[in-house]
């Protein structure tokens, strides 16, 4: 297609090349009905023709018969002198009349028919004539002249010319319709091959329509669906435009909306990139080294002069005491020259206008300006962009971002300078809130170590006093014993059991605020391992008191300190042990399941049971419920408790159900091991350990 048509096509709206197309499809289309309604009336014309050639002939054949009637019918009456034989001419003679008048009106429209009609009229008409003449002569009796007559031939040869005259008026009929027959099937053949000719011409018109409206439509969408699909892609903004480039010479709709979407892809293409840049900002700026404040500052301000592009960058802290600005930070040489020194609240308008309206401040051709407070701000630059920042709705300082020349208002990238200042902002609160974290982290450290200190004093100072009590006391009743009364050995023995109580509280509290203390990473722990060292170490008195212990098996793993679980269980079970009931034989029942992420144990007794009301209390320091009937210090449960919640656990009291109470506590499961599937391990059973003989530990 030439490169002026193509143009011409390009500049076309779709509407308008749709129509152009119906036009090319429609005009010859058309075209093509027009000249196949020619031919077809063309070819009714000749068979009208051809029909009208057959009624001539028909009328012409029909003069001949008549005539070979008149000279039938005279040849038999002849011969015959009979009458009868004269109908045949009668009845002609009667139709000769019409036949010649309906020949004249077929004949009439070719002059040389018409000229031969009218002598074969005379003719016909003449040789009637001589007919009669004869007959009129043989019935008066004088068939002498009438056989001299018929002897001499005149009347056949007169009979011979007229029959030979329609002979060739039927010869010229018949050559007309056979050049009639010929000249329609000439026409039919052509008005065949120019149907299919129009017929191939509409298809390559409709082909040629469809590649124009695939060029204009289906191309354009293709590449636009291409486009889209590469923009999420991270491509090259240069290879979306590539795939445009063909479609920005159209001026349709779709030349336009390739125009528009390429903008469309520059634009979120940059804002892209400015959101990667502010959140790479964001990631380092929030970055908290050891540098603290001043690190983070620093990295603001080198990141605003890198993306912006200014000549400085500073921020500006509101010092409410004193009203003035504090530069916290500067980018480059003037980090050095300005950090934390005081700059006048009016010598920075513009900064005082961002930070009380909240909103982006510009100002340019600051150099103008001669008043001597001004004097360092004009060092600095000579256009200026301020974005207030911002803690919580409420602004704290200004990101101040100068020029060394005159910037008009809207060259700054102001967008980009409000994310980079909501990051500054944040990461000025983070920092903040970090130094403060730190320091008071710092000072409960130390309140923290000074508290153990006073503890650990106060424990060495209240344990040596108690247990010089107890042993006094002790050796007064050895050396006295005899020579003093009950009521004197009363109050001793009550003062060695003070001095004792003494004693094991100050080692229950030191247990209980060591928990937790000097300890490193949690590891696996398998409670199975552990219960079995504490049915060792209790395997004495299990056996002392004929105990059935059953432990359940397949423990599933948890994360803790093998210590602690330790003194978990141990405190359990001694307690199960020390309260069950002195008329049975103790049954203590141990056991597991997950709940979730928790491994939830369950050390089950039949002892003497605890009451609904007192649960909670238990779990309280040097809380006993019976404490003159068994040995103990009423601290078991509380480290129990301070244990447990250690590892984000709880711990709490039920009631049995034969009696006695169930102790449940949780602590973290590691549930990737074989255990967490349904306790389906087979480890050996720990208490077959301890006594085999013992059939509760099967």
């Amino acid at each position: 297609m030439p490169l002026s048509i193509a143009q011409w096509w390009d500049g076309l709206r779709i509407q308008h090349k749709v129509w152009t197309v119906l036009l090319l499809l429609c005009v010859p289309l058309f075209i093509g009905l027009t000249i196949h309604l020619y031919v077809v009336n063309q070819l009714l014309s000749l068979q009208q023709q051809r029909q009208e050639i057959i009624l001539d002939h028909a009328h012409v054949h029909h003069l001949r018969r008549l005539t070979a009637d008149i000279e039938g019918g005279f040849r038999g009456y002849m011969i015959t002198q009979d009458a009868t034989f004269l109908t045949p001419l009668h009845e002609a003679e009667s139709k000769i009349d019409k036949a010649l008048s309906e020949a004249r009106l077929r004949l009439n429209g070719a002059a040389d028919s018409s000229i031969d009609i009218l002598r074969i009229e005379q003719q016909l008409k003449a040789f009637l004539r001589s007919k009669h003449e004869l007959i009129a002569q043989i019935q008066s009796g004088r068939s002498d002249q009438a056989l001299t007559y018929v002897r001499s031939g005149e009347g056949m040869r007169l009979s011979d010319r007229l029959r030979e005259d329609l002979g060739l008026i039927e010869d010229r009929l018949d050559g007309q319709r056979i050049a009639l027959n010929i000249d329609t099937e000439i026409l039919s053949q052509r008005t065949f091959v120019g149907l299919w000719i129009a017929l191939g011409g509409v298809v390559m018109l409709g082909w040629i329509s469809s590649r124009m409206l695939a060029r204009s439509l289906t191309d354009p969408i293709s590449r636009l669906r291409a486009a889209t699909g590469r923009m999420g892609n991270h491509i090259p903004l240069s290879e979306i435009d590539d795939l445009f480039t063909p479609l920005r010479a159209s001026q349709d709709e779709l030349g336009q909306l390739a125009h528009a979407y390429l903008e469309m892809a520059r634009r979120i293409h940059t804002h892209v990139d400015e959101l990667e840049v502010l959140i790479t900002i964001g990631q380092d700026i929030n970055t908290i080294g050891p540098d603290g404040l001043d690190g983070v500052l620093r990295r603001i301000l080198d990141r605003a002069v890198e993306l912006i592009g200014t000549s400085s960058c500073l921020v500006l802290i509101r010092d409410e005491r004193m009203g003035c600005w504090v530069v916290e930070a500067a980018s480059g040489e003037w980090n050095d020259r300005l950090k934390k020194s005081v700059m006048l609240w009016e010598e920075l308008p513009v900064c005082v206008l961002a930070f009380e309206s909240g909103d982006v401040a510009t100002g340019d051709q600051f150099r103008a300006d001669r008043r001597p407070h001004v004097v360092r701000r004009n060092l600095i630059g000579d256009s200026m962009l301020a974005i207030p920042l911002m803690a919580q709705g409420v602004p704290f300082g200004v990101l101040s971002l100068i020029n060394g020349r005159d910037e008009p208002t809207g060259n700054w990238n102001i967008r980009l300078a409000k994310g980079l200042a909501q990051q500054a902002a944040l990461a000025i609160a983070n920092a903040r809130l970090y130094d403060a974290v730190q320091e008071k982290q710092r000072g409960l450290l130390a309140r923290l170590r000074h508290l153990e200190s006073l503890a650990e004093t106060l424990a060495h100072d209240l344990k040596g006093p108690g247990a010089r009590m107890e042993e006094l006391a002790r050796l007064l009743a050895q050396k006295f014993t005899g020579h003093i009364d009950e009521r004197t050995a009363k109050w001793l023995r009550l003062i060695q059991e003070n001095g004792s109580d003494i004693v094991q509280r100050v080692e229950g509290i030191l247990a209980v605020a060591r928990v937790g203390s000097g300890q490193g990473p949690v590891t696996a722990v398998d409670p199975a391992l552990v219960i079995e060292e504490v049915l060792k170490a209790h395997a004495g008195e299990i056996e002392r008191l004929h105990a059935n212990v059953e432990v359940g098996r397949g423990l599933p793993l948890v994360a803790c300190h093998g210590a602690y679980l330790r003194q978990v269980f141990d405190n359990l079970l001694s307690n199960a042990l020390k309260y069950s009931r002195p008329e049975e034989r103790p049954v203590i029942d141990i056991s597991a399941r997950i709940d979730q992420n928790m491994a939830c144990f369950t050390v089950r007794d039949r002892g003497i049971g605890i009451p609904e009301s007192r649960r909670s209390d238990v779990f309280k320091p040097f809380i006993r419920l019976a404490p003159g009937n068994a040995p103990g210090s009423g601290i078991g449960l509380a480290i129990v408790q301070r244990i447990v919640e250690l590892y984000g656990g709880r711990v709490w009291i039920e009631a049995a159900t034969f009696d006695g109470c169930a102790v449940r506590f949780t602590v973290p499961c590691l549930k990737d091991n074989a255990g967490a599937a349904g306790f389906g391990s087979s480890r050996e059973n720990p208490a077959e350990i301890v006594d085999g003989s013992i059939k509760g530990f099967c």
